[in-house]
């Protein structure tokens, strides 16, 4: 072909490709010419670029077929453009470009990565200074994030950051590209707070929001710069759960919107946005009227036929608001709304692509979800049609898709409900959710995933039949733990992952206790709780690894990393399975001094820690419920005691009452609300004693109450799950009836009660009773830090909290007290580490949706909060008792009571051996008492330093005087605990 032809062919090329007109006659020329010579870059390009163009007017599979042609295309203009080409650059660019648009039409990771790759390649290949250097990285930051979302590569994030850093820095003020670059790096920021649950990145991320708004100029910019920033508060709110935030962000969409013309392409954008923003704000307030104002925001962006591009997203947000709205009101309507838009969304979804897969998954979610709210039981029709609309997910979910098994887990669960629901062949059904359980648990994909999918293959394994495959299965599963809580993961990020795991060691304790193996329940009952506890005397095989084998421990804490992210590293072979992670521990346990590593302790190992007083580990399934007690005694270290009396059922119903009783015995304006309150939480501890603890002290041989001749035994309560929630030392029978003349409550030896015959402590696992750093030296002198807040602002005073400071100040007239105003933030947390015994007398406020926050309300609490968080972070060697005279200290969700994230378990994890909190708010005047009468016994009458080693005698003693004044009022005495030594 003549260079005329071929210049002609470029030049309308070119203009095909500025009008967007059919360019088939002009493809054909070109691939001709391509033929002829197949090294002819520019004719490449030129053909590459006319397909592209064209894909970007096609949709489905005409749309994929163009593409696919452009990226060959370019795939061969690659061996043309080596190194130090001129158009090296150009090629790379245009490659990372069609890739990117091929991944919009589908699940598959991999176009996005090797976007990525291409894009790396374009910026290497444009000269530092070249204003194209920039538009490639601003690319390559976009696609990074796009890897990300993808595949949960931790590491993306990470680059994403460096390239977006770079690019800003080197764009100068003023130039288009800048604006650009911030909201890249914002975005980057956003993902690698997601990577590592780190809440810095997003702190940055508001700040750079915020910089941009105070440079806006035009209302235009403005408005966007609103967007970026409610962007990243949502994503800070996300992380802190601070409603301030939430409140910010509602109230900056609310301007960004009003000053965006109707008109505008952004419009619907930004609409959508300030829905978000509101629903969550709604979720957050539980809020029924704020998520009414969210469902009409969103339904107006629906039928708005511009935004067909927002449709997909906003139906889902529309879906799952009409859900919660349901929740909140139990409203069928708003049920009913949910599926029917949901069903209208599936029907018009294209078939095939990942619209339909998406909106096939709500559906068969919301179906789900309305079985499990019918008044009249599981609906079998629902559940039917939602096992079709799973397996329709799961059959078009690729087995490298990082949802897949999340996606399977739901298929499971619908077959399980089925088998429940006994529609059917149950067995059938149960084998089915087995089969399924299994393929998700075994296949790659992140800890959290395969974890859940275990532990559901455990209890189908059981209900099958087969007690060796269910704790087979657990086993699985709690093997699994050590990955779930890498180093780089926050606190916060720690309990986000430890909150899916609830029903994982009362499961796999009662598995193993079906095989008749009580020490083995034991030991994975260690392995599955107090697992954050536990990393702090991981720390020390960590260390030890590190000096055995400094390889070794980087290939640990590189594997667990990986594998707690789902990533997958092609070149260093890591897939996410079990044989990597396997023979690594294979490996490490070989070297001199470290079979143990990451082991749970021995049970040989753990009686040691009884050899004070028995250890009683409560363990309540569905299964069954039994108690664990663990003694010293070298041939029987673990007793069995089941508690067939007691059902997972009872102790739901009787947390429920007892969460009503505690805050209304002491709050209630009504006199009979209260009355009945206590008679409520004597009812409660009546039960306790008949169900769990008379059982336990029959076994122990504790059958009579002590006496002047025989003191209480130490005994340590280990409860597991909800029943962390229960005073199971105050159990029994209390009101004698004495003052009504009526019989004493007493059994055949004498009174019935835990309190009469033992002096009771907790504790999280066997292994806390180890302590962070051991016992303090011999001969030291206990300092006292005495903490007083009677007027916390925005706080009810509490005087007696003075009074308590006064009190101690006579008893311990060597301590340091700090009051009102002086009790502040930095005062406090500089004197802890001086001072072996700390007594705190104030607020406690706990929170049930994010535990790191619950705090204790020092002076300036407003505005430097001392939080859980910040408590299990220090790092206390001489600390020895903590007492902490506030309401609820031991109080937190459900999700996270095997882990004790509250205001107690933090003071244990920095590092106090003895803690005393509360389980309940209690009253002011009576925890002076206690207060008082506790320390006098302490310190021999204000004579001695206090003798810690005593405290919970001490403690003991305090609460029992006090029963016996008021055994009709638990309230005021049951809710004090002893935690530890």
């Amino acid at each position: 072909m003549s260079k005329w032809k071929r210049r002609r062919l470029l030049f309308m090329a070119d203009v095909h490709e500025r009008r967007g007109t059919d360019p088939s006659d002009v493809l054909a020329g070109l691939h001709e010419l391509a033929a002829e010579d197949p090294y002819d870059l520019e004719v490449l390009l030129a053909a590459a670029e006319l397909l592209s163009d064209r894909a970007g007017r096609r949709t489905g599979t005409a749309r994929e077929a163009d593409l696919a042609a452009a990226i060959a295309l370019l795939h061969r203009c690659v061996p043309l453009v080596p190194p130090g080409h001129h158009d090296r650059w150009r090629v790379f660019n245009s490659l990372g470009q069609r890739l990117f648009m091929l991944a919009q039409g589908t699940d598959s990771p991999e176009p996005v990565a090797e976007s990525v790759l291409a894009f790396r390649e374009a910026v290497a290949a444009t000269p530092h200074g070249d204003s194209m250097r920039q538009v490639n990285q601003f690319f390559l930051a976009v696609q990074l994030g796009a890897h990300f979302e993808r595949s949960g590569d931790r590491d993306a994030p990470v680059e994403a950051v460096q390239v977006a850093r770079e690019g800003y820095a080197a764009v100068p003020p003023g130039n288009e590209l800048r604006p650009m670059f911030r909201t890249a790096l914002i975005t980057s920021l956003r993902h690698l707070a997601g990577a590592t649950a780190q809440v810095e990145p997003l702190q940055e991320a508001v700040g750079l929001a915020r910089e941009a708004l105070s440079e806006a100029g035009s209302a235009s910019d403005r408005a966007g710069a609103q967007f970026d920033l409610v962007r990243a508060l949502r994503a800070l709110y996300d992380a802190t759960t601070d409603a301030r935030l939430l409140v910010e962000a509602v109230d900056l969409s609310e301007q960004c919107l009003a000053a965006t013309p109707r008109r505008d392409p952004e419009f619907n954008t930004r609409r959508t946005r300030l829905a978000s923003a509101v629903r969550l704000l709604a979720q957050d307030r539980r809020d029924p009227d704020l998520m009414r104002r969210a469902i009409d925001l969103m339904r107006a962006t629906i039928e708005t036929p511009s935004a067909a591009d927002e449709h997909a997203d906003t139906l889902i947000d529309l879906i799952q608001s009409l859900a919660s709205l349901h929740t909140m009101t139990d409203d069928p309507l708003a049920l009913r709304d949910a599926e029917l838009t949901a069903r209208t969304a599936l029907a018009a979804a294209p078939d095939p692509g990942p619209w339909r897969t998406q909106t096939q998954l709500t559906l068969a979610e919301t179906l789900l979800y309305r079985s499990s709210v019918d008044a009249r039981g599981a609906d079998a029709a629902a559940l039917h049609e939602a096992l079709g609309l799973f397996q329709h997910v799961a059959a078009a979910t690729p087995p490298d898709h990082g949802e897949r098994g999340d996606r399977l887990w739901l298929l499971g669960v619908t077959l399980r409900d089925l088998a429940r629901h006994g529609d059917g062949d149950t067995a059938a059904w149960q084998r089915q959710a087995r089969q399924v359980f299994a393929e998700a648990a075994s296949a790659a994909g992140p800890p959290n995933v395969r974890i859940k999918n275990y532990q559901h293959l455990g209890a189908m394994e059981a209900a099958l039949g087969d007690p060796h495959a269910s704790l087979a299965a657990y086993e699985a599963a709690v093997a699994l733990l050590p990955q779930l809580t890498p180093d780089w993961l926050s606190y916060r990020g720690n309990i986000i992952e430890l909150r899916q795991i609830e029903g994982l060691p009362d499961g796999a304790a009662a598995a193993a206790l079906e095989l008749g193996r009580p020490e083995r329940a034991l030991e994975l009952l260690e392995l599955s709780r107090g697992i954050l506890h536990g990393r702090t005397l991981e720390a020390r095989d960590l260390r030890l690894l590190r000096h055995r084998s400094p390889e070794l421990h980087a290939e640990f804490l590189r594997l667990r990393t990986t594998l707690n992210s789902g990533a997958r590293d092609g070149n260093s072979g890591i897939d996410g399975n079990d044989e990597s992670w396997a023979d690594l521990m294979g490996r490490i346990r070989n070297l001199d001094g470290m079979a143990g590593f990451l082991r749970a302790p021995s049970v040989q190992a753990l009686r040691r820690h009884a050899e004070q007083g028995p250890v009683v580990i409560v363990n309540v399934s569905g299964r069954r419920c039994d108690a664990l007690i663990l003694r010293a005694d070298a041939e029987q270290p673990v007793q069995t005691v089941p508690l067939t009396g007691l059902t997972q059922a009872d102790v739901v119903a009787q947390l429920l009452r007892l969460t009503g009783a505690v805050f209304a015995a002491p709050n209630d304006p009504s006199l009979l609300t209260r009355r009945d309150a206590q008679r409520d939480l004597d009812a409660i501890l009546r039960w306790l004693w008949d169900r769990v603890t008379s059982p336990v002290l029959d076994a122990l041989g504790l059958t009579a109450p002590a006496s002047d001749t025989r003191p209480p035994p130490r005994i340590w309560w280990c409860p597991v799950g909800l029943m962390a929630y229960f005073p199971l030392h105050a159990a029994g029978h209390h009101d004698t009836g004495e003052k009504a003349g009526k019989t004493p409550v007493t059994d055949k030896a004498g009174k019935a009660t835990v309190m009469d015959r033992a002096v009771s402590s907790y504790t999280t696992t066997v292994r806390a009773l180890a302590g962070r750093f051991g016992p303090p030296a011999a001969g030291t002198t206990p300092h006292t830090l005495v903490v007083a807040v009677p007027d916390a602002e925005h706080a009810p005073a509490l005087p007696g909290a003075t009074a308590e400071a006064a009190a101690l100040a006579e008893l311990l007239p060597n301590s340091l007290v700090l009051s009102g105003a002086q009790a502040t933030y930095e005062n406090v947390v500089r004197a802890l580490p001086a001072h072996a015994v700390a007594h705190l007398s104030c607020h406690g406020l706990t929170s049930w949706e994010n535990p790191a926050a619950g705090m204790l309300l020092l002076h300036d609490h407003l505005t430097r909060p001392l939080t859980v968080e910040q408590l299990s972070a220090m790092e206390l060697p001489y600390a020895d008792l903590a007492y902490l005279s506030a309401c609820s200290t031991s109080n937190t969700h459900p999700y996270s009571a095997d882990e004790a994230l509250h205001i107690t378990g933090a003071f244990q994890l920095a590092g106090y051996r003895r803690v005393i909190g509360t389980l309940w708010p209690v009253n002011d005047a009576t925890s002076v008492e206690i207060t008082r009468a506790t320390y006098a016994d302490l310190t021999h009458g204000g004579s001695t330093p206090p003798r810690t080693e005593l405290s919970a005698q001490a403690l003991h003693r305090a609460v029992r005087a006090l029963r016996d004044r008021y055994p009709a009022s638990p309230s005021l005495w049951a809710g004090y605990v002893h935690v530890g030594h």
